[in-house]
């Protein structure tokens, strides 16, 4: 598989990408123009809801918590549907807001790591109202184009990016690589959030900020792990949690892939 070229059309919408391209294991690939994933949308500047009017999108799927939203809601265009369905669950805290004042705070920092994080990865892939609803719109093509986000556009949307994609049958190895990604479409802003955090964090507190705004391969693997412990496939896991027997994959399969 190629490696994906990192653009951006937007200006103030971070970590957005179209996840078509990507290539099935009997080499089918799925259609571009489907499918974007994004972090926030809030700071949207009038060129880019002039972009996002081209895209064909008509379902934005945001899986933040209420308090995310509303603070910085989601815009509202003619003809798309927004829908908000927290992802996260109950992992006792409240997820950051990729912002340099809410990161910068100890409490906060002390609180995150490495652990919670695959914690949380592992809980959200299971008996979760958010990704059930998101399969259901996945299949419904009169809905798509499909935008889902969440604050960074990293965790919630990581997972629900990698349950759509293993839908689809692409490999896993596959979605590591586009969940991956995310870390290079946040270098720019990480990098400047660094020599500032640096200056009065100690290292534990910046290997905490480094937990909170890296995608680590070691999250998402917590995801395919819990799969396998609790269903011990992927095919009995998306038939199960649901309701993607065999023939409604090929269908999704047969919509979604060329």
């Amino acid at each position: 598989m190629k490696n994906k070229i990192i653009t951006n059309p937007f200006e103030k919408v971070m970590n957005f990408r179209d996840m078509g391209g990507y290539q099935t294991e009997d080499g089918r690939n799925i259609k571009k123009g489907v499918f974007y994933r994004s972090g926030d949308l809030s700071k949207m500047t009038a060129n880019d809801k002039a972009v996002f009017e081209t895209l064909g999108i008509r379902t934005i799927f945001d899986y933040r918590d209420h308090g995310e939203a509303k603070v910085k809601p989601d815009p509202v265009f003619a003809n798309v549907v927004n829908i908000r369905i927290p992802a996260k669950g109950n992992v006792g805290f409240e997820m950051p807001t990729v912002t340099l004042k809410d990161i910068d705070n100890r409490e906060f920092l002390q609180k995150i790591n490495g652990e919670i994080f695959t914690e949380m990865y592992s809980q959200m892939a299971f008996n979760n109202p958010s990704y059930q609803k998101l399969m259901e719109i996945v299949q419904e093509p009169d809905q798509l184009g499909l935008l889902h986000h969440c604050a960074a556009g990293k965790d919630r949307t990581g997972v629900g990016g990698a349950l759509i994609l293993l839908a689809l049958g692409i490999p896993r190895d596959t979605i590591l690589v586009d969940y991956l990604l995310t870390n290079d479409y946040m270098k720019p802003m990480r990098d400047a959030m660094i020599p500032i955090l640096s200056q009065h964090l100690n290292k534990q507190e910046m290997q905490q900020f480094g937990d909170i705004m890296s995608a680590k391969e070691s999250y998402l693997q917590a995801v395919f792990q819990a799969i396998d412990q609790n269903y011990g496939d992927t095919d009995r896991y998306l038939e199960d949690e649901f309701g993607l027997d065999f023939s409604k994959r090929q269908r999704l399969q047969h919509y979604y892939l060329e």
